[in-house]
């Protein structure tokens, strides 16, 4: 997915953006080609993968369970020695992906998330007419996801080829997945994506309280009262 994709998704007219289309990749966050994960989404997924999904000591066994059915974009409960059970009926609600999507679509304000913030708004469809995310980022998110697990089944060599077109169709699978789901079932698919715009939101709110509380702590602390 280049970015052209994501705006035309939306219904934007690069020509009449404030953003130069230079600065496109650089305000939007999104790789110029879906096979290309050169960037900080395909770092972080890597960093985050192990503890969000909780591999374990055997992490290579652990790693090729999930991507076997692609299981890893599911919200999943973890039973005992943390045994994952996705939950069948919340796909691509998995607190990795919303993490991802919260760092690198909705951080600050030159992300996609304040930049075009209401087109989620306009792309809605749901009853409720909450906003919700498009398909293209859903579907980037959750290749990230699969490419960090295919790095950890090959036992998380240091050099790791993520060029070519060696994900290409993983990010298909998932864009006609999610296509599928909008021709077969549209009001539950137009429900999920305004779910996961909600997580995500619901994610940065947790975010700003915690930070909020950090610097209520250190105001509350008297350190001239303090002995030496």
């Amino acid at each position: 997915m280049d970015t052209h994709q994501l705006l035309q998704a939306w219904e934007v007219d690069i020509t009449e953006s404030s953003i130069p289309s230079s600065n496109l990749y650089a305000v939007l966050q999104v790789e110029a080609r879906v096979p290309l994960f050169c960037g900080d989404l395909k770092d972080d997924a890597c960093s985050q993968v192990a503890a969000y999904l909780r591999l374990g000591s055997n992490s290579i066994a652990s790693a090729k369970a999930f991507i076997e059915n692609h299981s890893y974009h599911y919200f999943t409960q973890f039973g005992d020695n943390d045994i994952p059970k996705p939950v069948q009926h919340k796909p691509y609600l998995g607190d990795l992906l919303v993490h991802l999507m919260k760092g690198h679509y909705f951080n600050g304000p030159k992300s996609i998330g304040t930049v075009f913030a209401q087109k989620f708004v306009d792309i809605a469809k749901n009853k409720a007419n909450r906003p919700e995310v498009p398909i293209p980022m859903v579907a980037l998110t959750s290749t990230s996801v699969y490419a960090a697990l295919f790095w950890k089944a090959q036992g998380s060599p240091p050099k790791f080829n993520f060029t070519g077109n060696q994900f290409s169709e993983v990010y298909i699978f998932h864009m006609q997945f999610l296509e599928d789901m909008k021709m077969n079932a549209p009001h539950k698919f137009h429900k999920l994506m305004a779910d996961i715009f909600a997580a995500i939101q619901d994610l940065m709110h947790t975010k700003k309280v915690a930070a909020d509380s950090k610097v209520n702590a250190l105001a509350f602390l008297d350190l001239n009262g303090m002995d030496e």
